[in-house]
């Protein structure tokens, strides 16, 4: 799996960097925004998956790098978006695009810092735009490097319906979860917020790489369907391990402060169990450990505590094994390949993850 994902990052990183598609953009700093993000490399594993799904099903692999290219883009202009709902100021150990472009107008123009401020959120937002516009180029462009026409036509609907649609509305619910009593919130609800927000796009993915190699144009093909629930149970069973490694993981591993969620009172499935299941008075202690500016390693080990005995963070190491076990074996119903192959050994990554 290891080599196959350098080499389609690498062939992704080659097509990002010299692509045309950003060279008009004005004014510079903003054409820095739009290239920021999407070259600053990563794993690419939503390319990957593009790329395997079409492997998988016999389809020439080669054809399926515009797509994957786009999907690319695509993710990374919702992560754009992301970072300024959630007020994020660093991404993969630098300044977030926003607080960047902060920092360029308040210099460029001698700002007050609320202006300032204010700017580099509306550039940021225009980033996004245009990145967006830029994975919709590439996606169309799919069809002058060997995805039939109406194939690209139909991956250009799906797309909208996956991730413009299922994805935003997912994190829509992501912000509305946000504001809400947690008293009022059931873990059912961040099952079906992560259906879109996680498993839309890698959905769009898996689908999109099966579409390219049958030369399909309707999505509810049994093969493209079964490729579909694949990578949403995946990526909904590596949201759950991500919310795990969030209270339970190892700083120096995981590379981010621990109890990011319980400072932001965000509800997971994990905390909304641990309120349901606890006792009474661990529930109250918990409530109370909810958005604190930073955790003592005494109070991160009061919620590990909670979580343990009342229940919640075996469940949700139970879930998250059952949804990923459960990927598997739709992946089985498929014949052997290293693509398969590729794609188990991701799903293992993912589930096993210590960061």
């Amino acid at each position: 799996m290891i080599d196959s994902l350098r080499k389609i990052a690498a062939d992704i990183d080659n097509l990002l960097a010299n692509d045309t598609f950003p060279a008009t953009v004005e004014p510079a700093y903003l054409r820095e925004a739009v290239l920021d993000y999407p070259i600053r490399g990563g794993k690419r594993l939503r390319p990957a998956l593009l790329v395997w799904s079409c492997g998988l099903l016999g389809g020439d692999t080669d054809a399926a790098l515009y797509p994957a290219a786009a999907v690319e883009v695509f993710h990374n202009w919702t992560l754009v978006h992301d970072d300024i709902i959630d007020q994020d100021t660093t991404r993969r150990g630098v300044p977030t695009c926003h607080v960047k472009l902060t920092g360029q107008t308040r210099a460029n123009f001698a700002l007050s810092e609320d202006n300032a401020v204010r700017t580099g959120r509306d550039f940021a937002i225009l980033a996004g735009d245009l990145q967006q516009g830029w994975a919709n180029d590439l996606l169309l462009r799919s069809a002058q490097h060997g995805v039939p026409a109406e194939v690209t036509v139909a991956l250009g609907r799906n797309l909208q319906k996956l991730a413009n649609r299922d994805l935003i509305t997912g994190e829509a619910l992501d912000v509305e979860l946000s504001i809400r009593d947690l008293s009022g919130v059931t873990s059912e609800e961040i099952r079906r917020m992560l259906a879109g927000k996680t498993g839309a796009l890698l959905r769009f993915c898996t689908e999109a790489g099966a579409m390219i190699a049958l030369k399909e144009t309707d999505p509810a093909r049994d093969e493209v369907v079964r490729l579909g629930e694949f990578a949403v149970k995946a990526g909904i069973a590596f949201q759950l391990r991500d919310d795990y490694l969030g209270i339970f993981g190892n700083f120096d591993s995981l590379g981010k402060p621990l109890g990011s969620d319980l400072r932001e009172s965000k509800a997971t499935v994990m905390l909304i169990d641990a309120l349901r299941m606890a006792t009474a008075a661990d529930r109250d202690r918990l409530l109370g450990l909810l958005g604190r500016a930073e955790y003592s390693p005494a109070e991160m080990s009061e919620v590990r505590r909670i979580m343990r005995e009342s229940g919640a963070a075996a469940a949700n190491e139970a879930e998250s094994g059952a949804l990923a076990e459960q990927a598997r074996n739709i992946l089985r119903t498929f014949p052997d390949s290293v693509y398969r192959q590729n794609m188990l050994d991701l799903v293992n990554y993912l589930i096993n993850r210590e960061r």
